[in-house]
């Protein structure tokens, strides 16, 4: 595997073939994007370095970018958390300190100053961090379409950035208030909150197609994905999350439905 980890030192399963892979698991289109991303050639050394976290849905948001842009890239697996070979598939959410990751993962920490995925190394020298800001340095290295802010529109661009924090800071945050606490009340409380963001966010949405400026993508969508890929799966996996059924939880799903159908966000998807 393309991974930091030193060498006789135990990993997370990252695939079918690792020995801590938990016999339930299924591999899906994410795990074979990154076999194919995995095998290493003589031309590594001149591609942009992903560092990211199989597991993260905010290095997934970098991991769409340089998909949708049709990147060839080298994929590299960084594991935060202890291995703990008693658990499926090795995982702990036992932070790794920072010094730790530096000894582990030294391109890395090079690249993400904080040791948190996602990062972006490139052939050039540049180094960039912090899940949004790789999405915006690769659509403007990357000058060509899709573009995921849009051209010569300083008042659409700007609201892309704002919508993008949107999910961020409100959405995701209610969801995950949702999911972390266990007092009941205070989960419908955390719920009722998270679907009046949902639907502040779809009233903003574009009715001219279906992503959230229309017909085409933008960082907003990229933001947004990994985080209801999430909703959906995990929220009704521990809370039994079910979706209202109205005008803005239908936009939404029209908006989901497209997205899973384009490679780039289906590639991702683990």
């Amino acid at each position: 595997l393309a991974s930091e980890e030193p060498p006789g030192k135990k990993q997370a399963a990252q695939s079918s073939k690792d020995e801590l892979w938990h016999p339930s698991w299924v591999e899906a289109t994410g795990e074979r994007t990154i076999a194919q991303r995995l095998r290493a050639g003589p031309q590594d050394g001149e591609k942009m370095k992903l560092f990211t976290s199989w597991f993260c849905p905010f290095a997934q948001r970098a991991w769409i970018a340089l998909e949708e842009k049709g990147v060839d890239y080298s994929y590299v697996e960084i594991n935060p958390y202890e291995v703990d070979p008693q658990l499926p598939g090795g995982y702990t959410k036992k932070q790794l300190p920072i010094e730790v990751k530096k000894a582990m993962y030294p391109d890395f920490v090079q690249s993400s100053p904080r040791g948190l995925v996602p990062a972006v190394a490139d052939p050039n020298g540049d180094k960039v961090w912090e899940s949004l800001h790789v999405v915006q340095y690769v659509d403007e290295r990357f000058d060509h379409p899709p573009f995921f802010l849009p051209k010569g529109d300083p008042l659409k661009r700007a609201h892309v950035r704002i919508w993008s924090d949107f999910v961020t800071e409100r959405m995701q945050k209610n969801f995950y208030m949702l999911l972390m606490d266990q007092d009941p009340e205070k989960q419908a409380t955390a719920k009722g909150a998270f679907f009046a963001e949902c639907r502040t966010f779809a009233k903003a949405m574009s009715t001219d197609g279906p992503y959230f400026l229309g017909k085409e993508i933008s960082m907003v969508d990229i933001a947004l994905f990994p985080f209801w890929q999430r909703f959906l799966w995990v929220g009704g996996y521990y809370r039994g999350l079910v979706m209202p059924d109205d005008p803005e939880f239908r936009r939404l799903q029209s908006w989901w439905e497209a997205c899973s159908e384009r490679p780039a966000f289906k590639n991702t998807l683990v």
